[in-house]
This record gives structure tokens, C-alpha cells and sequence, in this order.
């Protein structure tokens, strides 16, 4: 496994097995971790997703890394708006970069983010909604300030959104406020659950994931294959 340097920000790839149908599905690690952690989803998913997942921005020791400072003890400055606005603008490039680079299909997008990946998921989906279309955003939650001002091209985005009831990290009414405002959009499709875990994926949770993301998938090619007809 190799940590490749050539883009804007180091990422570990797994290729897709057949070479036409190159969908990026890029993964988003949560605070303190890296990005071996959620890759090892690799396994489970479908074999014609292109995998990328990419490292933290800024090193908290060996190994570990954040997208952007977090305060735990103050709830109205849990995040540094700054530097998470400017790390949405770096991986939304990336994701422009990484299309070109790896020569893959410019949409649908996946992109799947864990606690600190996945406030940053939901930010990046809307501020690229042309490409991205399905959105998992785990143990995270909705963060109105990073959301871009103008926001549109809402009716074909799909959202897995999944947290634990006993999550001490992050309140799960701050998860709730975020789908209250996904809900007036009228999104296409809102998966929402919460399980019986802390500020972790539980087995039922990740089985959960990866029995959606099967059934997007297989959606999404027959509506592919329709369209080509």
C-alpha cells in the first residue's frame, strides 16, 4: 500500500477491476486517524469503485492526523471555520485533480466521511453537487457555517447517515438538526439510523453501509444502462 505524493494531498488508491467503469469513491478519516482506516471498507465494496483515500492535512503524531483543529471543551468553537473552509477548497480540488489524474468519471462521485471526515463530506457534497451524488456521513454531523452560499443541483443527492446513541464526541441533536435541514431540501433519498454504539461503526452499522451502498450501486447502473439504451 503506497502513499502517493503526486496530487495535491498524499492518498492510497485501489484501483477498480474493469477499466471503463472507474467511479471515485473517496474516503474522509476522522480526527487523530489516517488514511488506512476507513480503506479497509476495500474489501466489501463494489470492484468497479475506483478507492482513494486521503491523509489529514495537518500531523497530531505518527500516524495521526485532522483535517482541521477541533476544541472539545467549547461547543460553540468545537471547529476552526477557517481552516475547515479552506481544507473543503483543497479537497474539492482533489477530487478535480484526482478525475483527471486517474482518468475517471466525472459523476456520480461517492464520498464517505467518518466524525470529522464527515462534517467535511456533507460541505463538500453540497458545494459540488454537479459531481458528487451519494453521501455517507458517519458519526458526523451537519455544519451550517462551512455550507457554501449558493447550493443547488439538491433533488439528485442520496445521504447514508448513521450515529450512535451514545456518542459523547458528537450529541446526536446536532446530527438531527443537520437532517432537519437535508429534509426541507427534499432530498432524493435519506437513509438515517442510529445504533447502539459510542463514537463508533458497530458491526449492524457497517453491515448497514455496505448493503446501501450495494443497492445504490446496482440502482445507479441500471439507471446508467437505461440511459443508454
Amino acid at each position: 500500500m503506497l502513499l502517493k505524493n503526486q496530487l495535491s494531498i498524499k492518498h492510497i488508491i485501489k484501483k477498480s477491476v474493469s477499466g471503463n467503469e472507474n467511479t471515485l469513491f473517496l474516503m474522509i478519516h476522522g480526527y487523530g486517524s489516517n488514511e488506512k482506516d476507513l480503506f479497509s471498507f476495500k474489501k466489501d465494496l463494489p470492484e468497479n469503485f475506483f478507492i482513494i483515500s486521503i491523509q489529514g492535512l495537518y500531523s497530531l503524531g505518527e500516524e495521526k492526523y485532522s483535517w482541521y483543529d477541533i476544541d472539545f471543551n467549547h461547543e460553540k468553537k468545537f471547529i476552526n471555520i477557517i481552516q475547515a473552509k479552506k481544507t473543503i477548497e483543497k479537497i474539492s480540488f482533489f477530487i478535480h485533480e484526482a478525475i483527471k489524474e486517474y482518468q475517471l468519471k466525472k459523476s456520480p462521485v461517492w464520498i464517505c466521511g467518518f466524525s470529522q471526515g464527515a462534517i467535511l463530506s456533507y460541505a463538500i457534497a453540497l458545494k459540488n453537487s454537479e459531481k458528487i451524488k451519494k453521501v455517507i456521513a458517519l458519526s458526523g454531523y451537519l455544519e451550517y457555517s462551512l455550507l457554501p452560499k449558493e447550493m443547488n443541483f439538491f433533488n439528485d443527492l442520496e445521504f447514508f447517515v448513521s450515529h450512535g446513541k451514545y456518542d459523547t464526541i458528537i450529541p446526536i441533536n446536532w446530527v438531527k438538526k443537520g437532517l432537519k435541514f437535508l429534509k426541507q431540501k427534499k432530498m432524493l433519498s435519506l437513509f438515517y439510523k442510529e445504533y447502539e454504539s459510542g463514537h463508533t461503526l458497530n458491526n449492524i452499522n457497517y453491515q448497514d453501509l455496505i448493503n446501501w451502498i450495494k443497492e445504490k450501486h446496482i440502482y445507479s447502473g441500471f439507471n446508467q444502462n437505461l440511459n443508454h439504451e
